[in-house]
């Protein structure tokens, strides 16, 4: 029951974690490989794209606001494909997006440290938060919320773009799309680990401010990937495909950093934020797909994170072989696994559902027993 408590979490939480998983890792190097493969008109892939991904989360919502996954009333051989299935993908998508922010970390804020060292500092964080469950993950997300609300309210101020719209043009749908798309599949499909969380209604809970919230989140993650790449193209141009980090060669752009050099303190420290989350999810995920194996052990979780650690220090070791990686075959498995497993996880709730309705007695002579009017997601939190 313990271990229950500690994977529930807020209607407000899942939507923070679920802007956070969306948009970390697609506002690194992923225009840059956009604007490669697609020039100009990438946003649009990238909009198709997010769109997608949200309805998938809808998707996720339907299920764990009935309980996590794992606490599903379906058969248990169905929990151990899908749990295997996602650990599976947890691990590819944890070895290549890792990589990349271990490589942002590793260059960007310091003089090309080892990676083992970054890859080190990184997961013996996100290892912790993955063995203290969800809720602990959702409550560190809200508390540094404010420093990812601070970094954009300062670059809305102090932004200082010279846009150029005509590099947005010419307008056409071209096979290009489709493939970008298809070969950089790999940074998309981040919900499954939010799977493994319960929802729960909040104490303040109302229609109306769960409706805001929710706009606040599909919006702010519009702006945040599809309206980031719009930025990068109209700054840059055709030479956004040389041009790595996208987030943060646009925020630079800002007042300050004309008047007093570098000011894009707040941006970098915002994106720290969203990766130590993503990649706590990541490892999350694949903890409690081990447990649901292993047992609920503290040396789950440390044995993960030591597999992310060897792959990401001794198998893969710099970009190129990262990208290498991310637009492989693996990249297939990552994303329909991602798929399969959400939908399937739906509908087997729904069919399991309607059975035990059917098998239900037709009158219920005592309301604190009848399974209908029990609130199972209600919990101090």
């Amino acid at each position: 029951m313990q271990e229950n408590q500690n994977n529930k979490i807020y209607e407000e939480q899942f939507l923070l974690l679920a802007f956070i998983s969306v948009v970390t890792f697609k506002i690194v190097m992923l225009p840059q490989y956009f604007i490669k493969t697609a020039s100009n008109n990438s946003y649009m892939i990238m909009a198709y794209l997010i769109a997608v991904e949200i309805m998938m989360l809808a998707i996720v919502y339907g299920i764990v606001k009935n309980g996590s996954l794992l606490e599903q009333n379906i058969p248990k051989w169905l929990k151990g494909i899908f749990a295997l299935l996602v650990f599976s993908s947890s691990v590819i998508k944890a070895t290549v997006l890792g990589s990349e922010g271990v490589a942002y970390i590793a260059t960007s804020l310091y003089d090309n440290v080892s990676w083992t060292f970054v890859t080190l500092a990184l997961l013996l964080t996100c290892v912790y938060l993955a063995q203290k469950g969800g809720k602990v993950i959702a409550r560190s997300a809200q508390l540094f919320f404010w420093i990812i609300a601070f970094a954009m309210l300062f670059y809305l101020i102090f932004s200082n773009l010279n846009l150029e719209l005509l590099n947005l043009m010419p307008f056409k749908i071209s096979g290009d799309l489709a493939v970008a798309g298809d070969k950089y599949l790999i940074w998309f499909g981040d919900f499954t680990p939010l799977l493994f969380v319960s929802v729960t209604p909040s104490r303040n809970r109302g229609k109306k401010r769960l409706g805001f919230w929710t706009a606040a989140a599909v919006v702010g993650t519009l702006v945040c990937t599809v309206g980031l790449m719009v930025i990068f193209i109209s700054t840059f141009g055709d030479a956004g495909q040389v041009i790595g980090n996208a987030f943060l060669n646009v925020s630079s752009l800002n007042r300050i950093s004309f008047m007093i050099g570098s000011a894009d303190l707040p941006t970098v420290l915002s994106w720290l934020v969203m990766c130590v989350i993503k990649f706590s999810l990541l490892l999350f995920a694949m903890t409690e797909c081990a447990k649901f194996f292993f047992g609920k052990k503290a040396w789950v979780s440390v044995i993960c994170g030591v597999i992310i650690y060897f792959i990401i220090c001794y198998g893969i070791g710099n970009l190129k072989t990262n990208y290498d990686l991310a637009t492989s075959w693996l990249r297939y498995f990552a994303f329909f696994a991602e798929f399969i497993v959400t939908i399937a996880a739906y509908i087997a709730m729904r069919i399991c559902e309607k059975k035990n309705q059917n098998n239900q007695p037709s009158e219920c002579n005592n309301a604190d027993n009848c399974p209908a009017q029990t609130d199972q997601l209600q919990g101090e939190i």
